[in-house]
């Protein structure tokens, strides 16, 4: 969009801690230059065990930032702040606010998501369908090539699958196009009506689903999902309740 942008992030911790030492120093070089010590580490120039220690204390350190949001964040928007200021010919702060995260807790906020992101083109009525969009995912799925990020894939949900998100790819584009084809006050673009079966499929009921994705809906909040994974979510953290749209059980 013009003035801001979504992302719909996977932090995979679990895979940063499988990194080995010098899987971890090669992808933060990549981004930064890597302490001094921990350099002299990697060359094996280091001779007291006290300095190999704090240097692995180093990787470590970067292991955390590698699946860290907030340095993500950090490194994504400084990256489009000089870009912009560069286009400008300007200098000085960019961004108007630090981002705001939401945990996406099931398959409903999820879809709920993602479906969001996709439409938004649409919706603000710069494109006429969700895939005509250059910067949306959908877009990148249905022309991919070798040159563009890789996206986490649709899979299907049996033991076997590899990792990626739970649904069939022909599926999601289905409830896209649904939702997309829902006409909204708040909107000016649209596409026509029609029901995929995936909505009945995931015990989604269609209303509410709809009513989540309005205008400050699914912004509400610290969390996204059903409201049995509200609950679950509030108990896991020790808190009396957490906040976030409306999204219900068929």
């Amino acid at each position: 969009m013009s003035n801001h942008y979504h992302l719909v992030v996977h932090v995979d911790a679990k895979a940063a801690e499988t990194l080995d030492d010098e899987a971890v120093m090669a992808r933060w070089e990549q981004l930064f230059a890597l302490p001094l010590l921990v350099s002299r580490y990697r060359a094996g120039k280091l001779t007291c065990e006290t300095e190999r220690t704090v240097a692995r204390l180093h990787i470590d350190k970067l292991r955390r930032r590698l699946c860290d949001l907030s340095w993500f964040m950090r490194c994504l928007n400084e990256y489009l702040a000089r870009k912009a200021n560069e286009e400008d010919n300007c200098k000085g702060r960019f961004w108007e606010a630090r981002f705001k995260s939401q945990a996406i807790l099931d398959e409903a906020g999820l879809l709920a998501c993602m479906a969001y992101v996709d439409l938004n083109p649409l919706r603000a009525k710069i494109v006429d369908t969700p895939e005509a969009s250059a910067d949306v995912s959908l877009s990148a799925r249905l022309n991919s090539d070798d040159t563009k990020p890789a996206l986490l894939p649709f899979v299907t949900q049996f033991k076997d699958s590899p990792k990626g998100i739970p649904f069939a790819l022909a599926d999601y584009l289905a409830l896209v196009d649904w939702t997309g084809r829902a006409q909204r006050e708040d909107k000016r673009g649209f596409i026509s009506q029609e029901t995929p079966a995936i909505l009945d499929r995931l015990g989604l009921d269609a209303d509410s689903f709809l009513i989540a994705l309005g205008q400050h809906q699914l912004s509400r909040g610290t969390v996204i999902g059903h409201k049995q994974a509200q609950s679950a979510y509030a108990k896991a953290h020790h808190r009396r309740h957490v906040v976030g749209p409306p999204i219900k059980a068929a």
